[in-house]
């Protein structure tokens, strides 16, 4: 399941971003020539224009799932279950960011959730680890 998890992240990171990269090609030229360097703060808090299409795009949280949805499939294929509290961040700030702005897909972020919970639910418990060895003075 956490194959799929990481995937899913994978598959909706990269959605967003070409999606939301496709829309807003405008403000590339803004971008890479240096139009965002020295942003007051009034466009720093409320952005728009240009700013505003870099926050949704490149400074979204797309890349860092995208790179937790590849940790996670690299794991898997491992054989190494990701801890259950990963799964309940995520679908923690899935749930808040679909409550407060709605429509969005911010709900399709449960389902990676949900299989991470499941999967670190029915991993089996770690063995203990054996206790440090003492050394004595004789």
């Amino acid at each position: 399941m956490s194959l799929w998890a990481g995937r899913s992240l994978i598959l909706l990171s990269v959605a967003h971003l070409v999606g939301m990269g496709a829309q807003n090609t405008a403000s590339l030229d803004e971008w890479f020539g240096g139009g965002l360097w020295g942003l007051s703060r009034q466009e720093f808090v409320h952005p728009d224009g240009a700013a505003g299409a870099f926050w949704l795009v490149v400074a979204s949280f797309a890349v860092p799932l995208l790179l937790l949805g590849a940790l996670v499939t690299h794991l898997a294929r491992r054989g190494v279950v990701v801890p259950q509290s990963i799964g309940w961040g995520l679908a923690a700030w899935c749930a808040a960011g679909a409550a407060i702005l709605e429509p969005a897909p911010l709900l399709l972020g449960l389902v990676p959730a949900a299989l991470l919970i499941r999967d670190a639910r029915r991993a089996p418990a770690p063995a203990a680890a054996a206790a440090p060895r003492v050394r004595q003075r004789i």
